[in-house]
């Protein structure tokens, strides 16, 4: 059965403000290593899927540079979202994009992932990938990546398990899945060994997301036709009127939660989102007293701070210093200064809806 992967690409990175910009998000920017996440996404799917048959779903602004720095894929494969509508938006309009690619295939395989992650062991990844798509080729399922947790998080959903699948020793049937919990409720799903971490990546066959969605989603599935033949004309007028319906809603909040054909590879693979400045603790490396130092920065008498500086970096410019930091992080771009608590990391998105409210757009 023919494959493609989708590659959820159209996030702004709010989280990851003052580095992250709406023309050049987190998905763009080496921020643990030496290459973009997007490119470790796109070499991370290339042992399952050829490139030409990988599409990027991105926001109208931002597909320019993700051309740009996805030249390996024909450029229409790069697919600008109309306006941002959520993850289930962006895979119906991936199923439109798949239909209008290959109009004589009934029915493929689509492997979701996002641009955002960070996985080191690519090998586990591609051998568990590969478990969920011999299972979604052989069954009507809705497959997702379940990790076991590591330490009791609050910033990520869970997945309770359910009876294990036979004749697949890496999947199990979804009890259910549960939203962020508090920090003792986080701690008792890490004790009991029945819940992982929700990745948000997915594995199924077209037919199944798209049964899925009208039956929960009906108004989203319904303009997906239209959505293949504005592709297929490549009229971005088209597009966009067929786009403007579709609700404001989660796949797993508009189907995951609601169906009951949901299954869970437990993953092998390491995995984190990046999805707040604190994260860096846990990729980057770290000094003796838990800090974590990238540009042209130090720190003094600190602990379990983060001081990041990506403007002149080269120590000809200002440097940044920390001094008697406990539990701060501190980022320095040309145009900006972020000072926050680490307990604060998820509410940096606060910051850019304050400057978006204030009319200060030229720093997002």
């Amino acid at each position: 059965m023919k494959r493609v992967a989708v590659i959820m690409a159209g996030g702004a990175g709010e989280r990851f403000w003052p580095l992250s910009r709406q023309r050049y998000p987190k998905q763009l920017l080496k921020i643990a290593g030496n290459r973009s996440m997007l490119r470790a996404a796109l070499e991370r799917v290339r042992p399952l899927v050829a490139p030409e048959h990988t599409l990027i779903v991105t926001g109208k602004l931002l597909k320019p540079a993700i051309e740009d720095a996805a030249q390996e894929l024909p450029k229409e494969n790069v697919i600008g979202e109309p306006e941002g509508k959520n993850t289930a938006a962006c895979l119906a309009l991936a199923c439109a994009a798949v239909r209008a690619k290959f109009p004589n295939d009934s029915d493929v395989v689509m492997v979701v992932l996002t641009a955002d992650h960070f996985i080191r062991d690519t090998q586990a990844y591609a051998e568990d990938c590969s478990a969920a798509i011999a299972y979604a080729e052989q069954h009507d399922a809705l497959v997702t990546f379940g990790i076991p947790p590591e330490r009791p998080e609050t910033g990520y959903g869970y997945i309770e398990l359910g009876e294990a699948v036979s004749g697949f020793p890496k999947i199990y049937r979804v009890a259910r899945f549960r939203e962020k919990p508090d920090l003792e409720t986080a701690r008792q799903f890490m004790e009991s060994g029945r819940f992982l971490w929700n990745s948000g990546m997915f594995v199924w066959r077209t037919s199944v997301l798209e049964s899925a969605f009208q039956r929960y989603l009906p108004n989203l599935y319904a303009q997906i036709s239209p959505m293949t033949q504005a592709l297929k004309e490549g009229s971005y007028e088209a597009l966009a009127a067929a786009f403007e319906p579709l609700e404001k809603v989660s796949i797993d909040v508009g189907v995951m939660e609601k169906a009951d054909n949901v299954a869970v590879v437990k993953a092998s693979f390491d995995w984190d989102d990046i999805g707040t400045w604190g994260s860096l603790a846990r990729l980057l490396s770290r000094d003796a007293n838990g800090n974590v130092v990238f540009g042209n920065a130090l720190v003094l008498k600190s602990e379990n701070s983060i001081v990041y500086s990506a403007a002149n970096c080269d120590q000809e410019g200002p440097i940044v210093v920390g001094l008697g930091l406990k539990d701060m992080i501190v980022v320095h771009t040309p145009d900006a200064v972020l000072v926050l608590p680490a307990s604060e990391t998820q509410n940096v998105k606060d910051v850019v809806a304050y400057l978006r409210q204030h009319g200060m757009t030229q720093y997002l």
